[in-house]
């Protein structure tokens, strides 16, 4: 009779966590609970399991990015399974790129209680976590998200990638201080919010190189992606003997930009751009432009010879061998595939420092971790979990993104506030004339 009571609560038992992991959403969901709450029962004290929660668009608009970081992290997992004692296993959620299945599926991973997360490669999946990984305790890692209020008030959150205002503090190193240009040029689209933070960056960093913004950019113009805007453009880049012209603009305007540029003979610019320009539709676009130089950030961890070089880590050449190993020699590793591979070797090392698989004090390791080296660079964070590091930035070869300068000055991320004022300030440093933005009369 005893025995019969006993298989009863058991069955019940059963059913409670069969009925939990139907509220789950998608069968990925509930294949990572299954592994999580059933069959890690079956684990021996002499086999301790920690899992780390992969968070990341594998369907939608962002499942290119979500699909590269999780390559990169399945590699690292694969090279450094083991860490204190304990194996780790990885769980897999998909945010379909849509922020109400994000919610969903964040707040079911948490549920498994991971001892950390990966993702997300969407700025508005990540933001929409954010809240969730901060009231769980859960410490995190952003591969690729740039958005300041992921980290800013999430005490849990990190960030692998630099923000858009390194990128263009970066930028401005190298047209100005490599290059050592005083001819540079400034192109962007109409009241595009996307490239604000790099510019803000940017200029900073022209002043802090060049004394005064007008010292080193002799020209600069917002335009609709137009004929007649581009040409307009491209005749004061011209007239003014520019030779380094940021135009960050997309694929599609940047390939009516660079046939008129032909067109006019101005092929012996740098042409300086966002991330976006390391994308395959970027690359593939350029082929039909090969006597133009492009420059943009870009996490690359191929030299410009396509080969190791003093300037990589140890763990840039053990990424790209193991890369090709796995993935074959035709699979060129993306940006996102490399920083995926940083997040998981940024959070081994922290629990590895933490002595300890509880949230807290993998947070505060993480916090710590200081000219760590991995596939991209070396890592150090600021207070706000923000990566602080130089700056990568790459050019394109034979249809690959290959290293072109890594800055020599470290950069760190500004928090909202200070991009705010400092848009404020330049939007009080010029003045729009006829099109043309111009210096007004404080900074003349």
């Amino acid at each position: 009779m005893g025995n019969g009571k006993t298989v009863k609560l058991r069955l019940l038992c059963i059913i409670a966590v069969c009925c939990m992991a139907a509220g789950l959403a998608g069968c990925t969901t509930f294949d990572s609970f299954k592994n999580t709450f059933i069959d890690q029962n079956k684990k021996t004290a002499a086999d301790p399991v920690i899992m780390i929660g992969v968070y990341e668009p594998l369907t939608g608009k962002n499942a290119e990015k979500g699909k590269q970081e999780v390559k990169g992290i399945e590699l690292a997992n694969s090279i450094y399974k083991n860490v204190d004692g304990y194996r780790v296993e990885l769980t897999k959620v998909d945010t379909q790129s849509k922020v109400s299945t994000a919610k969903t599926v964040i707040q079911g991973l948490i549920e498994m209680k991971p001892v950390a997360i990966i993702g997300s490669a969407g700025e508005a999946s990540s933001l929409a976590a954010s809240e969730y990984i901060n009231k769980a305790g859960i410490p995190a890692i952003t591969p690729s998200a740039t958005n300041p209020l992921i980290t800013q008030k999430n005490g849990f959150y990190y960030r692998a990638c630099m923000t858009e205002s390194q990128m263009g503090n970066g930028l401005a190193e190298y047209a100005c201080g490599k290059l050592g240009s005083r001819k540079v040029g400034v192109i962007s689209l109409r009241n595009d919010s996307n490239t604000a933070a790099i510019l803000d960056g940017f200029d900073e960093k022209v002043k802090d190189i060049a004394g005064k913004r007008k010292n080193a950019v002799v020209y600069t113009s917002e335009i609709n992606p137009t004929d007649e805007d581009m040409n307009k453009a491209l005749n004061g880049i011209k007239k003014k003997k520019v030779d380094v012209c940021f135009a960050g603009m997309g694929t599609e305007a940047m390939d009516s930009f660079f046939t008129k540029a032909e067109e006019k003979e101005l092929t012996d610019i740098t042409y300086l751009g966002t991330r976006s320009w390391g994308n395959s539709d970027f690359i593939a676009m350029m082929e039909k432009h090969p006597d133009i130089k492009v420059v943009f950030p870009y996490e690359s961890v191929l030299s410009g010879s396509n080969s190791t070089s003093d300037a990589q880590t140890e763990e840039a050449q053990r990424f790209q061998i193991e890369y090709s190993n796995r993935y074959g020699s035709d699979d060129i590793p993306t940006e996102n595939a490399a920083l995926g591979y940083d997040s998981y070797l940024i959070l081994i090392n922290a629990i590895h420092n933490a002595k300890s698989i509880e949230g807290d004090k993998i947070q505060s390791a993480l916090g710590d971790i200081k000219n760590l080296k991995c596939a991209t660079g070396i890592f150090s964070f600021d207070e706000r979990g923000n990566v602080v590091r130089s700056v990568n930035l790459s050019t394109l070869k034979e249809g690959k993104a290959v290293s072109e300068y890594v800055t020599k000055t470290e950069t760190e991320a500004k928090s909202l506030d200070e991009i705010e004022q400092s848009a404020d300030e330049n939007g009080n440093d010029s003045t729009e004339e006829n099109g043309i933005l111009q210096p007004d009369s404080e900074d003349r």
